[in-house]
C-alpha cells in the first residue's frame, strides 16, 4: 500500500485519458470524440459511475491546482495523496471510456457499410481489424485500473509483467476483483489469437471474407448469385458482433467499478 501521508510534488506533465495533453486536453479530447460519435455513447460513461462520486472533490482540487500552475508557467504543484489517487483512478477509467467510444464508432461505421449497395470488403477489413486491436486492450487497461484503485506500485503495474503483478495481488486479497477481471478478459478472449496473427503474421481473413474478396478481385461470373447482398449480410453480422462485445465489456466494467467501490470510499475517508 502506498504512503498516504502528506503531499506530493506533481509535475504538470503529459499523461493519459482525462488528464491528457496538456492539462486541459482531456476534456476537449473526450468531448470531441463523443460529439463525433453522435449518440453512440447511450450507455453512459464509466466516469459517471456512482462509486466515483466520493473522489470528485479531490479530482476537482487536483485539476484546479494543475490549471493554476499551468497558467502561471510553473512545472510542479503540491497534491495530497487523495488528490493524486483520484486523478490516477479517473485517468484509468477515462481511457476505458475513450476505448468504448472508439468501438461504438467502429460499430456505426460498419453498420453504415452494411447499408451500402456494394460494401467494400477492404473497408470492412479495416474496421474489423481496428475493432480487434482495440478490444484486446481492454484487458490490460482494466488491470491497470485495478492496480491504481488498490494502491499498487505504479511502476510495477505499468511494466510488461504488470498484468501478472496485479493478478497475483488480487488473487491473494480480493477474489471479487479477480472475478470481475475474468469477466473483462472473457469478453475479448476470442480476439487475442487473431489479433496476434494480425500483428505478427497476416491481415484479417475468414472463410466468408476470403470468398467475397476473391470473387470480386477475379470479377467472376456468379450465375445470378447476388454477391453484394451476401456482402451486406456479412458486414451487418460483423457490426452486430461489435455491438455485442461492447455490451459485454460495458457490463463487465460496470461490475468492476461496483466491486472497487469500497476501495474508493476507503481512500476518501482517510485523514489528509
Amino acid at each position: 500500500m502506498a504512503n498516504v501521508k502528506g503531499t506530493q510534488q506533481v509535475a504538470v506533465r503529459p499523461c493519459r485519458g482525462m488528464l491528457g495533453r496538456p492539462i486541459l486536453a482531456p476534456f476537449l479530447r473526450r468531448k470531441t470524440m463523443v460529439q463525433d460519435a453522435d449518440n453512440v455513447n447511450d450507455a453512459g460513461e464509466l466516469t459517471e459511475h456512482p462509486s466515483l462520486r466520493v473522489l470528485i472533490p479531490y479530482l476537482r482540487e487536483y485539476l484546479r491546482k494543475g490549471l493554476e500552475t499551468h497558467r502561471s508557467g510553473g512545472v510542479k504543484f503540491r497534491a495530497t495523496y487523495k488528490e493524486q489517487y483520484s486523478a490516477d483512478v479517473f485517468d484509468r477509467i477515462s481511457e476505458l471510456d475513450i476505448s468504448l467510444t472508439g468501438l461504438r464508432l467502429t460499430s456505426r461505421f460498419m453498420h453504415e457499410l452494411a447499408d451500402q449497395l456494394r460494401p467494400d470488403m477492404n473497408v470492412y477489413r479495416y474496421h474489423y481489424e481496428n475493432f480487434m486491436l482495440r478490444a484486446i486492450g481492454f484487458d490490460d487497461r482494466a488491470h491497470r485500473l485495478v492496480g491504481s484503485a488498490l494502491m499498487m506500485d505504479r511502476k510495477k503495474i505499468e511494466t510488461v509483467n504488470g498484468k501478472n503483478h496485479v493478478r497475483s495481488q488480487v488473487l491473494a486479497t480480493r477474489l471479487d476483483v479477480n472475478s470481475s477481471l475474468d469477466n473483462v478478459a472473457q469478453a475479448v478472449k476470442r480476439y487475442r489469437k487473431p489479433r496476434n496473427e494480425l500483428i505478427h503474421n497476416a491481415a484479417f481473413s475468414s472463410r466468408e471474407f476470403g470468398l467475397l474478396h476473391g470473387i470480386r478481385r477475379l470479377r467472376m461470373d456468379t450465375d445470378g448469385i447476388d454477391v453484394d447482398s451476401i456482402a451486406r449480410e456479412y458486414s451487418s453480422a460483423g457490426a452486430d458482433e461489435v455491438d455485442l462485445t461492447v455490451s459485454q465489456l460495458q457490463g463487465a466494467l460496470v461490475n468492476l467499478l461496483d466491486v472497487l467501490a469500497p476501495s474508493f470510499s476507503s481512500v476518501a475517508a482517510l485523514n489528509d
